[in-house]
């Protein structure tokens, strides 16, 4: 299983406005990592609002704090993406009490550690990573796609 990755910048998907990408976008499942988020910007909500019951997203919007994964699954986010670069261990730890409907993106072992150990199920990670971690449904980037990672 993979899902497509597509950027969102500037109210934007992959450079085509939100029109022009529900026309020529199939698929039901997607990945949307939004650049603008990434880079201090408000997260699209414009862009995620208009694909809401259209498509199972995942966004990865670089939540900072509780309130901004609650904002992500109110838009109707299948998952919200947090990364341990963005978010406190202490939110993470807050998020995982309140929603089963996160991912944690990481490249650290310890905070994998710690997210499982607070109940947390899916990760986000290196394909070297992923090869030795026993616990966890695990995924990694593969080009263009999130796949769900197979040992």
């Amino acid at each position: 299983m993979c899902l497509a990755v597509y950027p969102v910048k500037r109210k934007k998907i992959g450079g085509m406005k939100i029109k022009e990408f529900m026309e020529n976008c199939s698929e039901r499942e997607l990945y949307f990592l939004d650049i603008d988020a990434y880079m201090g910007r408000e997260m699209n909500i414009k862009v995620y609002n208009s694909l809401a019951g259209i498509y199972d997203m995942w966004i990865d919007a670089a939540p900072r704090r509780v309130g901004d994964v609650m904002d992500l699954l109110i838009m109707d986010a299948k998952y919200a993406v947090i990364n341990d670069i963005y978010m406190r261990r202490e939110e993470m730890q807050r998020v995982l009490e309140l929603t089963d409907n996160v991912i944690l993106k990481s490249y650290d072992t310890k905070s994998i550690e710690k997210f499982l150990e607070w109940g947390g199920r899916k990760i986000l990670t290196s394909e070297k990573i992923a090869s030795y971690l026993k616990d966890g449904e695990l995924y990694v980037f593969r080009g263009k796609e999130v796949c769900l990672w197979k040992s």
